[in-house]
């Protein structure tokens, strides 16, 4: 069970907080930057009257003045100029924009190619961020730094901002850091927390610097603190270093490299370590360090290395790399929360690299490399798979995981045979196999498989299509140890198929005219189809095994299918005349079955599948629906059933469920509902039960506000015995404050 943080030690946590360093890395985008010669920039003056002093080369501008030079702006009611010096005083709705930020004040002295100067009651806008910085006397000491002796930020707009920190001695510089002392956090105008001294990030881009901690309790842990330091290395590298002390285990501490080369060249790796306080000893005394469902763990020196590269190679070729290895089957069951945890991580594998992890429970984790190339009908593919086997390496067993090193695969779309009527396609491949240790059937070896197929599409009459296909494999082993059921142990071994195929369809169209406000025009689209499969029996037993591919089985397969496709058009009339047409596929319906014709010659049971019905309906943006389900025409019940559904409406209300359901397997149901009680907060509730186990798997509850500077999230969840309170604080611009 997670101990939560008592509610007495909230204010201290939030003090504590704020004495930290921290950064928001969100790019690579570069900060405005003055020209290297601001002497030399002509400064352009505009007024509705416009003096000049001869004796102290001075402009005198009143009403409606604007001066410009490069990036630099500055409007006021009333300006002095010096043409010598670029000293500027301003007065009266001053102005002065730079670059992307602005400062807004009563009256300025300042010079405007250094851009130092004194600030009367003025508000400094950094636009990135959406940060203002508010003081009585402001000094601005350089292009991007100020300071004051009494002042106030915040990144909410108006004079009456939802938060605001406020202190003396302020010192802020734009892509670094701000200073300040005797802070105070107000809630809207009532003071909250207090701290004597305030560290806070003032960045736009990626810099060098503390992020935000994480702080929690957990049996298994104790206390815990994780905090990252992140690294600006270069522009297209960086890197966070983790430092996560556990009180009952020790420190664990981990890295994270990054680096852009170019776009399509990028890689990122994580490895983290731990010298482990505790061990499962198989006693009672350390059952809160052992897992059930895994052999028990007797190591001290922990750790996971994974990362995902993709490279750009010459003449078109790609490759990827993934690489996944952890010390022990608990690693991944023992961190999966935290900043370099399981779920964090394959999220962001998920969504930089498109590729995630094994799930954390896999003990034999999938590294991999491939080089390919794809022409518009051809693909080429080198891979190497090496699949770590977590518990042979630990318990010192033998280790028969199959690796392929390496394939390679040549394939060929569906395509025309140049002007004649005939299509092919081609599947072609080589695999060497692997294994660390063999038996007398686990054995090594290589295997080439060629499979080339040939189509005929034609036309039978104005409706129908027919389209028959032959194709035929050759595949050829070679290894060295196996001695099949004859006790023949010859190394090379080969095998002849052939099969056979045919798909006899049609389209039916029909298009309705509802002119209403879901469509002026809806299509429906019925795909009747009947196809046929013949494989002929061959006799596989002196083969070797090393996958699905060399145990081809007898199929005489005749199987049915009524496909639905339903589509809408809208159109409408913008402001400006222009028409804008919306199509939307809002259903797919198929309906499918097999007949066995084998299994009716063999006069075996049941040569009927079971019927299988796919659905997705999406007829608005209001209701989605998405529906697979398989009944059985023998014991007239569902064999699957997955249901799942969401409704919403126009003030972001939303119902989520999904029901799930294997005969005889599992059964289990989940549903959120999110309910907008205003425009900015939104409650939530969320259940998932095992009903075949009759249990709750999870359940979790909670509130979210977003405020234009600022959110606000509080839940409490529930899993597996364990319950935890978590609340999350962002102050937009500043950084998050929270824990669980």
């Amino acid at each position: 069970m997670v101990c939560l943080l008592r509610q007495r030690y909230l204010p201290l946590f939030i003090i504590f907080t704020f004495f930290y360093i921290f950064i928001s890395a969100k790019g690579l985008a570069k900060a405005n930057i003055l020209p290297q010669n601001p002497k030399e920039i002509p400064w352009h003056i505009s007024a509705q009257i416009v003096t000049f002093d001869n004796k102290r080369d001075l402009y005198i501008a009143e009403d409606d003045v604007v001066i410009t030079g490069g990036k630099t702006r500055l409007e006021a009611d009333y300006v002095e100029f010096s043409n010598k010096t670029k000293d500027a005083f301003a007065q009266g709705n001053v102005l002065l924009i730079s670059g992307e930020d602005s400062i807004s004040c009563n009256a300025m002295n300042i010079n405007l190619t250094t851009e130092i100067g004194t600030i009367d009651k003025g508000t400094i806008f950094i636009q990135k961020n959406n940060f203002y910085i508010n003081g009585e006397n402001i000094r601005k000491t350089g292009k991007f730094s100020y300071s004051a002796d009494k002042g106030s930020i915040t990144s909410c707009a108006g004079d009456s901002p939802d938060w605001k920190i406020s202190g003396r001695n302020i010192k802020v510089t734009i892509e670094g850091y701000g200073l300040a002392s005797h802070a105070v956090l107000w809630a809207k105008k009532i003071p909250t927390v207090y701290t004597p001294f305030l560290v806070f990030p003032v960045k736009t881009n990626r810099q060098t610097g503390l992020l935000f901690p994480r702080i929690s309790s957990s049996d298994r842990k104790g206390f815990e603190y994780e905090q990252p330091l992140f690294v600006a290395i270069s522009r297209n590298t960086d890197a966070t270093i983790y430092t996560d002390y556990m009180s009952d285990r020790g420190i664990k501490t981990g890295a994270q490299f990054r680096y852009v080369m170019d776009n399509k060249t990028k890689g990122s790796m994580f490895f983290d370590f731990l010298e482990d306080e505790k061990i499962d000893d198989g006693t009672i005394n350390t059952e809160n360090y052992s897992y059930l469902t895994t052999p028990q763990r007797t190591n001290t020196d922990r750790f996971w290395f994974r990362m995902k590269h993709n490279q750009d190679l010459p003449n078109g070729f790609t490759a990827k790399l993934d690489v996944d290895v952890a010390s022990d089957e608990d690693y991944l069951h023992e961190f999966k929360d935290g900043f370099t945890g399981y779920d964090e991580t394959k999220e962001y594998f998920e969504k930089e690299f498109g590729r995630g992890l094994d799930e954390y429970d896999v003990y034999i984790r999938k590294n991999w490399l491939n080089i390919s190339k794809s022409w518009s009908t051809y693909t080429f593919n080198v891979d190497a798979l090496w699949y770590d086997n977590i518990r042979a390496r630990r318990q010192n067993t033998d280790d028969t995981t199959l690796q392929t090193l390496p394939s390679i695969q040549f394939d060929a779309f569906k395509q025309q045979i140049g002007p004649s009527k005939f299509f092919y396609s081609l599947d072609t491949e080589y695999r060497s196999f692997y294994r660390k240790d063999t038996t007398a059937t686990l054995v090594k070896g290589q295997r080439t498989d060629i499979y080339p197929k040939l189509y005929l599409p034609l036309k039978l009459g104005k409706f129908f299509n027919f389209e028959p296909s032959v194709g035929v494999r050759q595949s050829i082993w070679n290894t060295n140890e196996f001695t099949d059921i004859n006790g023949n142990s010859d190394s090379l071994r080969t095998r002849q198929m052939y099969d056979i195929g045919a798909q006899l369809s049609t389209k039916l169209i029909k298009i309705f005219n509802p002119n209403n406000e879901f469509a002026d025009k809806t299509k429906h689209e019925i795909i009747p189809k009947l196809e046929y499969a013949f494989i002929p029996y061959i006799n596989q037993d002196d083969l070797p095994s090393f996958d699905s591919l060399d145990r081809i089985v007898e199929q005489n397969l005749l199987t049915w299918s009524l496909t639905n496709n339903f589509t809408s058009k809208k159109s409408r009339i913008t402001p400006k005349g222009k028409e804008i047409t919306t199509y939307r596929d809002f259903a797919y319906i198929k309906l499918y079955q097999s007949y066995d014709i084998k299994k009716k010659r063999d006069d075996e049971p049941r040569p009927f599948s079971d019927i299988t019905l796919d659905t997705e309906l999406n007829p608005n943006d209001f209701i989605t629906l998405d529906m697979d389900l398989s009944w059985s025409p023998y014991d007239n019940h569902f064999k699957t059933l997955n249901i799942g559904n969401t409704l919403q409406d126009n003030r972001g209300d939303s119902l989520r469920t999904e029901y799930r359901y294997t005969f005889n397997v599992s059964e289990s149901l989940y549903s959120k509902i999110d309910i907008s009680l205003t425009d900015e907060l939104t409650a939530y509730y969320s259940i998932e039960k095992n009903l075949k186990e009759k249990k709750t798997v999870e359940t979790q509850a909670g509130f979210a506000l977003k405020k234009s500077c600022w959110t606000f999230n509080l839940y409490f969840s529930e899993s597996s015995g364990e319950q935890s309170i978590a609340f999350l604080i962002n102050l937009h611009g500043i950084g998050e404050v929270g824990t669980k």
